[in-house]
């Protein structure tokens, strides 16, 4: 404290958060990636802050922050990293600490990444944090549960935890789900000797089929999920923890963010060779994806938001499929009324003043760190009630810090997958390291949305973002009816996004309700 060498007191193994008093002074962290949550606000009593925001908000008198939360579903959550769903209530992002002196507040860089080192010089470091995370949270226990769900990140984690402790491992299953994954996961699960539970699926695990067993802090897509989390994990209650691979896609490796980063570094032939075997690998041509990565590289963050928040409000659509960009508004840009698309222009506007500039390849690595925190974060609540505990090592601060000190161009290799993982943890078995597929939970969505549609037709009428005008309900009500009637066009993504904000404005208590209003932006 003396010092002021806040990073060290983020260096213990696990997931937590630090307080520390030291005169009028008080410090207080949670984790890199947002797992541990912090929020501030000042009140009528001084500055006030806690582990959730519902609680700072409670505290101050706030309601949710309906023009943010229209935003986030347009153009995604990143671009206020410093914002709560709460209005005046601020998120302390994952890799910053507060400092708390009498009735001011300050936040403090934690981030403290080792220096730079090339894939190869930074995977043994890798490894032995994972190792070391993963044999952290199995130890203390008999028998833990881990997710199975048959891809590298889930399978390297009970594999790992494995060689401590039995494992009671559960997969989602069924005629919706990936066969190929419900069978690699039977081989995970066989090679490593655990006990392994599958589940069969059905409507009730559907999304959308179940309420949320507890309100959640913010919006989360878990959260229409309760059904198949009920399920699925049923077989894991009453464990001391729950591992999950949650977070491995970020850490061990990149987007084609990487793409732009290393043309912002003036490496533009080595950028312009990955760009090509790219596109080659997917059967498209080069040129144009080469461009969009100069385009990007050229203007920046700041000015890619200017022109994103142009887009919005002149109502323009790009559906062109290009790789990574600083900020592509979404199908939902076209629900905005035009009340909403200034309101969500202004935000944009904003957010490029706020930070201009940044390197790509760093800006979409935390980006994506702090999406899956906040995730693990709302999962955690939703699975207490299921008596489930689930602890997520690829998120720990000594995990991040390793990964990430090895720049995003390095984690990303043309025609490889996750090449960290294999250099990390070099004993892993070939079979698995060498997978390059992966499911998705696409056809329950669909399921879902077909089986609900009237609940949630209802839901879209009478949802407060509507009512605010910045959303057009009839709009929104059309994608709906025709992602239900199988449009391979219609925008299901987005659509869940709009619908969990629904189903969590409405899960908010009553007390909350009168204070809606629009946001000062």
């Amino acid at each position: 404290m003396r010092r002021r060498r806040w990073a060290d007191l983020t260096r213990w193994p696990g997931s937590y958060w630090v307080v520390v008093g030291w005169g009028d002074l008080t410090f207080v962290a949670g984790d890199l990636a947002g797992v541990r949550g912090l929020f501030v606000a000042r009140g009528s009593g001084g500055v006030l802050w806690a582990s959730l925001a519902s609680r700072v908000a409670a505290a101050v008198g706030s309601g949710p922050d309906l023009s943010l939360l229209t935003a986030h579903i347009v153009a995604g959550t990143e671009h206020w990293p410093d914002r709560s769903p709460y209005q005046g209530v601020h998120q302390v992002p994952g890799g910053r600490g507060l400092l708390v002196v009498g009735d001011r507040w300050e936040t403090v860089d934690l981030t403290a990444l080792p220096e730079p080192a090339t894939l190869t010089e930074g995977a043994p470091r890798a490894g032995q944090a994972l190792r070391e995370a993963t044999e952290g949270y199995v130890c203390p226990y008999d028998e833990v549960g881990a997710d199975l769900s048959g891809g590298l990140d889930s399978s390297t984690l009970v594999l790992l935890a494995a060689q401590r402790r039995p494992v009671r491992t559960v997969t989602y299953g069924g005629d919706l789900a990936s066969v190929e994954d419900s069978r690699f996961a039977e081989r995970v699960a066989a090679h490593a000797g655990v006990e392994h539970h599958l589940c069969e699926g059905g409507p009730e695990t559907w999304h959308f089929a179940c309420p949320p067993p507890v309100a959640t802090d913010g919006p989360t897509l878990s959260a229409v999920i309760a059904g198949m989390d009920a399920a699925y994990l049923a077989p894991a209650a009453g464990l001391g923890a729950h591992l999950t691979g949650h977070g491995g896609d970020v850490v061990l490796e990149s987007s084609t963010a990487a793409f732009v980063d290393l043309v912002q570094k003036g490496r533009r032939r080595e950028a312009k060779a990955q760009v090509t075997a790219w596109a080659r690998l997917r059967d498209q041509a080069p040129r144009p994806l080469w461009r969009h990565v100069k385009k990007a590289a050229a203007l920046g963050r700041g000015g890619a938001l200017e022109e994103a928040a142009g887009m919005v409000e002149r109502a323009v659509r790009d559906d062109v499929l290009r790789m990574w960009s600083w900020c592509r508004p979404g199908p939902a840009a076209g629900w905005l009324t035009e009340h909403g698309r200034s309101v969500v222009a202004q935000l944009l506007r904003a957010s490029a003043e706020w930070m201009p500039d940044v390197p790509a390849g760093e800006w979409d690595d935390w980006a994506a760190l702090h999406l899956n925190g906040d995730t693990a974060r709302q999962q955690i609540t939703l699975y207490e009630p299921l008596d489930v505990h689930p602890v997520f090592p690829f998120l720990d601060n000594a995990v991040v810090r390793a990964c990430l000190s090895i720049p995003a161009h390095e984690r990303r290799r043309s025609g490889e997958y996750k090449p960290l993982l294999g250099l990390a943890l070099p004993d892993l078995p070939p079979w698995l390291v060498g997978r390059r597929s992966k499911g998705s939970f696409g056809p329950v969505l669909l399921s879902g949305l077909r089986a609900h549609r009237d609940e949630l037709h209802r839901l879209i009428v009478a949802s407060p973002l509507v009512r605010e005008g910045l959303v057009d309900a009839g709009r929104v009500a059309a994608d709906l009816h025709r992602a239900a009637a199988g449009e391979a066009t219609a925008p299901r993504a987005s659509l869940q996004q709009f619908l969990t904000a629904c189903l969590w404005l409405e899960s908010l208590p009553a007390t909350v309700a009168p204070t809606m209003r629009k946001a000062a932006c």
